[in-house]
């Protein structure tokens, strides 16, 4: 593996959810890990994220997680999941250069990832397909995972991936001596990585930035972004970017004849690459301290230094021939696996083909069946809204007789002639003004399903006026309206309340020996209007006489009105009944209708 694939490689392991920097430290995740020791899908993102962590540090110890990662995902059905863990997988054995398996679980990652909405995570697996295709030389396949992977990030806003997709295109260019196009793809990474405030991104895109300037000839212009990337890569303790740019400084100042600086990088260098066990970088730094040595005429340790600089050198090109020879594997699969699609393509298309008239037939035949089973079905909707229309009438039209309920009018006529007998012609005339008022509007409204809020409780004021006097002044009342809500563009179906009230007056407050009060209470509640009448009668009986438990004509018929506007409506209304210590207290919820 090159330097330089291995300082990009951090630019596109990183899952969508998992973030892009090490938020925890391996033995954090570790711990929280052993908290949460139920197998579900918090447990496998945690799984997942510290088998990432561990790419670098230990990928063979990783696996064991990964593997845990995918079984729980697998049992918990969580499609996201088990394609993140076999990306993880994938990015395991890529760090440890067994391409071949690293494509195997990518391709399985990318197509469960289609049958998500995860398009981040599905753009991503692109950027590792083209990683593949990049060590495989090649370079036009790579550029179109790449670019396709620019493009999803750029339309879901993400900028983190853009910078990932910006930095391999630039890597592809620079591979392929395109040296002025790689630099300005590197130049518009840099930029969003420093608006993203992504320290690593900054440190390794710095690191490509000097390789590019050094590969095309700009050695002082390449010294000065190595130099920063030293420092950056010393800021985040980032050691395998620092041992990198540390030799390069080394390599560039040999060329300059300024062996004391070159000696000085060199030897950091050394001593990180030993620390990190990069065997390459081992190799430069002794290449560096051998041109060193020879130059002061230390010609022994220019000897010793240059024998180490050939075993490692050897040792990395064994490595390079192995991964030479899984690269001709790879490409023989994937034109053997080519090859195979097509295969299925062909055979595909013949079974379609041959399924095409036939689904064709069938779909006619569908059509028909359909037009035939909507007709039926439509007559028979309508046949319903019939149903249900004649039956709004009717319980309509019951509510409306209930309204003049014969008992009112029976003793409002004994009251009119009790007044007469009384010569109390004036209060007669008064009563009798009133009980005409309220009979002219009772019948005015009987057409209409809905009234004001304002013309309704002025017809209730009226009734209990009239009620008043009957009693001789033994009934008071009160009226209370919310100020959130306006009486004159409020929408109520009309004496909803009255037979509540009759009931109060009649069998609560009549037979009661001292004075009687009502509350009519008018609220919001939500997009619903409540409605309250209290009072501090007798109470309500809870059997009559003969042992029956009763239940008023008036409530019935009311329910069913409220239940006839649930329907229309859609919304659900009701009564409630609750007896209190003195008197009963009715809720009415109804839907709130504004006239305009």
């Amino acid at each position: 593996m090159n330097i330089k694939k291995t300082i990009v490689l951090f630019l596109i392991f990183c899952a969508p959810i998992l973030g892009f920097a090490q938020e925890k430290s391996i033995d954090s995740l570790k711990n929280e890990l052993g908290k949460h020791t139920e197998n579900d899908t918090l447990r496998a993102a945690l799984l997942i994220k510290l088998a990432e962590n561990m790419t670098y540090s230990s990928p063979n110890e990783a696996f064991r997680y990964i593997e845990e990662a995918i079984t729980i995902s697998s049992k918990e059905k969580w499609i996201e999941g088990k394609a993140m863990s076999y990306r993880q997988k994938g990015n395991l054995f890529y760090v440890l250069a067994d391409n071949l398996k690293a494509l195997d679980m990518y391709q399985k990652a990318l197509v469960l990832s289609q049958m998500t909405s995860n398009k981040q995570l599905e753009s991503g697996l692109l950027g590792n397909l083209g990683n593949i295709h990049a060590d495989l030389k090649e370079y036009d396949q790579a550029l179109n995972n790449y670019r396709a992977y620019l493009a999803t990030a750029q339309t879901l806003g993400s900028r983190a991936d853009e910078i990932k997709a910006l930095s391999n295109i630039a890597i592809i260019y620079n591979d392929t001596g395109k040296f002025d196009e790689g630099v300005s793809f590197l130049e518009k990474a840099l930029a969003l990585a420093k608006l993203e405030g992504n320290d690593l991104f900054i440190a390794a895109i710095t690191n490509n930035l000097a390789l590019a300037y050094k590969n095309s000839g700009q050695q002082e212009k390449a010294l000065r972004f190595y130099k920063e990337a030293v420092d950056l890569a010393q800021g985040i303790d980032n050691k395998y970017i620092e041992a990198s740019a540390l030799n390069s400084i080394g390599k560039i100042n040999v060329l300059l004849k300024k062996f004391s600086v070159a000696e000085k990088n060199a030897n950091k260098a050394l001593s990180l690459s030993k620390e990190i066990g990069a065997i390459e970088w081992e190799s430069d730094s002794w290449q560096v301290l051998s041109q060193v040595y020879e130059h002061y005429g230390k010609n022994a340790e220019a000897l010793k230094a240059y024998k180490e600089h050939v075993q490692l050198k050897d040792s990395v090109l064994s490595e390079e021939k192995k991964s030479e020879l899984t690269r001709k594997e790879m490409q023989f699969q994937m034109e053997r696996q080519e090859a195979m699609a097509l295969e299925e393509i062909k055979r595909q298309q013949f079974v379609k083909n041959g399924y095409l008239v036939g689904a064709i037939f069938l779909a006619l035949i569908s059509i028909i069946a359909y037009v035939l089973y909507k007709r039926r079905r439509d007559a028979m909707e309508e046949r319903k809204v019939a149903e249900f229309n004649a039956k709004v009438a009717e319980t309509e039209l019951k509510a409306l007789r209930s309204q003049m309920n014969p008992h009112f009018i029976f003793n409002s006529l004994n009251a009119i002639s009790d007044f007469i007998s009384r010569n109390d012609m004036e209060q007669a005339d008064d009563y009798l003004v009133k009980f005409a008022k309220l009979t002219r509007s009772i019948l005015e409204n009987s057409e209409k399903k809905w009234i004001t809020l304002e013309e309704d409780l002025e017809l209730m004021e009226l009734y209990m006026q009239i009620e008043t006097l009957r009693l001789v002044n033994k009934l008071t009342y009160r009226i209370a309206v919310s100020e959130s809500i306006d009486p004159d563009n409020t929408l109520i179906p009309p004496l909803m309340l009255q037979p509540f009230i009759e009931n109060s007056i009649w069998h609560g407050i009549a037979p009661k020996n001292s004075n009687g009060k009502i509350d009519i209470i008018i609220q919001k509640k939500g997009n619903m209007l409540l409605c309250v009448v209290e009072d501090n009668g007798i109470g309500r009986p809870k059997t009559s006489p003969n042992g029956i438990k009763k239940n008023p004509l008036g409530l019935k018929i009311t329910a069913n009105r409220i239940e006839i506007i649930n329907k229309i409506k859609n919304t659900d209304g009701s009564i409630k009944l609750l007896d209190k210590k003195e008197g009963v207290r009715v809720e009415v919820l109804i839907p709130l209708e504004i006239k305009f």
